[in-house]
């Protein structure tokens, strides 16, 4: 029970990657707050939790959305009382190659994936002094470091989250605050399954994403989760400012 008395802010909390860290977060103690644009599946995702005994509240937010972001970090506060632990896996996919990609589809990769991370930091970050500090987790990518055919305005993103990580790591220091990123290679959830749903040949594309890391084989969910506990946890007490790589060794062998 290494979270208990905490109380963990999940954006994301619907997707394949933020479900499986609540579960985990939740199983090890923690209250966690499901915040998410899609209702039905943080409802259920509470549902399910609650039934266990476990703490959970489900909040709709557009993470796009000052005002919506900062209701969200309000309700949680008035539910729990407080938050001390900050998860960004929010995240979409589009895919493109710069001289196609449409003004939208970019407008929409920035506005989720690095405007929705940098809103909960904002909102969040009064709760967490208040708390006397904490630990935010953003998901960042290995695609903010490798080149890809099609999707560079995610690799953009993600390198954007990276940075954002390390610039105000520096900032919240002070207040007791350690900010961290993790890096997963492919998962076997939400974006890989819409990349093969994609594919003009989908066991190709399989094979190819097991085949990029040295283990041979994708990462669950809960293998990702595993690694957000760590950076989230007692344990990382002395860890700020810097990536955890649970990737299966896909940068080394790229």
């Amino acid at each position: 029970m290494e979270l208990n008395d905490h109380v963990a802010f999940i954006s994301g909390g619907a997707g394949g990657i933020g479900a499986a860290i609540a579960r985990l977060f939740a199983a090890e103690g923690a209250a966690v707050a499901l915040v998410d644009q899609n209702l039905e599946a943080i409802t259920e995702l509470e549902k399910s939790l609650t039934e266990q005994g476990l703490r959970a509240q489900a909040v709709q937010s557009d993470v796009r959305s000052a005002a919506s972001v900062k209701a969200a970090v309000e309700a949680v506060l008035h539910s729990f009382g407080k938050i001390n632990l900050c998860v960004n896996a929010v995240g979409i996919l589009r895919q493109g190659r710069v001289d196609e990609m449409s003004e939208a589809d970019w407008d929409i990769l920035m506005d989720v994936n690095v405007k929705g991370v940098f809103l909960a930091c904002k909102y969040v970050v009064p709760a967490l002094k208040a708390a006397g500090g904490g630990a935010i987790v953003n998901l960042s990518s290995v695609a903010a470091f490798v080149g890809s055919d099609g999707s560079f305005a995610y690799s953009t993103t993600k390198g954007a989250v990276s940075s954002l990580t390390f610039g105000i790591a520096q900032e919240l220091a002070p207040f007791g605050i350690r900010v961290n990123a993790i890096c997963p290679g492919w998962v076997d959830a939400g974006f890989t399954h819409q990349a093969l749903r994609q594919a003009v040949d989908p066991q190709a594309l399989h094979e190819a994403a097991r085949n990029a890391h040295v283990l041979g084989r994708m990462a669950t969910p809960e293998e990702v989760a595993q690694g957000v506990l760590f950076l989230a946890s007692p344990r990382a007490s002395f860890v700020t400012g810097t990536e955890l790589f649970v990737d299966g060794g896909f940068m080394i062998k790229q």
